[in-house]
């Protein structure tokens, strides 16, 4: 979690940036008391979203004709990743952050769910910390971005024990700031050619290539600095948006090396996005900027990006 003098050195780097852009209109879908801390997204192929309330230990739903709990999980859910069939993986642990890492050791997971929410098995992460971002790399494979020990698991879904599938310093926190995340965020790039990872407490994107049989090819490079950078989305040419974890979202030209920074009233303490399908917009999820001290309401928002 970041602490609120980082989110102000980030807010303020954003706003001193090559854009220090006008505010996004921002549309609230779905609004939740202040103390809620919502972490990931997913659209499924009905265009509902499902995301992640941690603290509550459940994943809720939103579409055009509402919102409410989808499931309640045994754990502190903090991604998802859709599978085929309508089935979910849900990626968390058993002990809160706030309780720090000794504590979360050992109690990580993956959930695989059905359609409807119902948990169908229980993957064990017995090595792992904090489970953050998820992604499907092949079709029986996920890949998980632990965030305490600077590392991505390969979790196969058939139950054989997850390893380790890339470890490298870049990945790793900021010994200077232990209480921000190491890896966090982890998406294809827009090519598909290589994996894109965000180091949240270095504000580096990070690019590492794939090799023919989907392990990595090299080292993880450098991309981008962001003055803030959570989880984030690539869309199909190249531009990727980014949840900063502070009062904007930011942006990143394709080969650019500095992100553009928006303010988006309402959504301070921003955590994970996506892109709406066949619209210039994202569905962002804010968290009333609680980890900082803020006490504004949480919530699943439409946001209208930019040209």
């Amino acid at each position: 979690m970041m602490r609120r003098r980082d989110i102000l050195a980030a807010s303020a780097a954003l706003a001193a940036g090559p854009a220090a852009a006008q505010g996004l209109a921002v549309e609230p879908l779905a609004r939740f008391p202040s103390g809620t801390f919502l972490e990931n997204l997913v659209v499924r192929p009905d265009g509902s979203v499902l995301f992640t309330n941690y603290f509550a230990r459940r994943v809720e739903a939103w579409s055009p004709a509402g919102a409410g709990p989808w499931a309640e999980v045994p754990l502190h859910p903090v991604s998802l990743a859709l599978l085929d069939g309508g089935a979910v993986a849900l990626a968390g642990h058993g002990a809160v952050f706030t309780q720090g890492p000794a504590a979360l050791r050992g109690t990580g997971a993956v959930l695989l769910l059905d359609g409807q929410g119902r948990v169908q098995r229980r993957l064990p992460l017995p090595e792992a910390i904090f489970p953050n971002g998820l992604l499907v790399l092949a079709p029986g494979l996920l890949l998980l971005a632990d965030s305490a020990l600077g590392r991505v698991w390969a979790v196969p879904l058939d139950g054989a024990p997850p390893r380790v599938w890339l470890d490298d310093p870049a990945l790793a926190g900021d010994p200077a700031r232990p209480a921000l995340p190491g890896v966090n965020g982890i998406k294809r790039s827009a090519d598909g050619q290589a994996l894109l990872l965000s180091n949240s407490a270095t504000r580096m994107l990070l690019r590492v290539g794939l090799d023919g049989a989907g392990m990595p090819a090299g080292a993880p490079a450098p991309m981008a600095r962001f003055p803030g950078i959570d989880d984030f989305w690539v869309m199909p040419d190249g531009t990727i948006w980014a949840a900063t974890h502070g009062g904007a979202i930011a942006r990143l030209r394709p080969g650019a090396t500095e992100a553009e920074g928006f303010p988006a009233p309402g959504l301070e303490g921003n955590t994970a996005l996506v892109a709406v399908p066949r619209a210039p917009a994202a569905y962002v999820l804010g968290t009333g900027g609680l980890a900082e001290g803020g006490r504004g309401e949480a919530m699943l928002a439409r946001v209208t990006l930019p040209g």
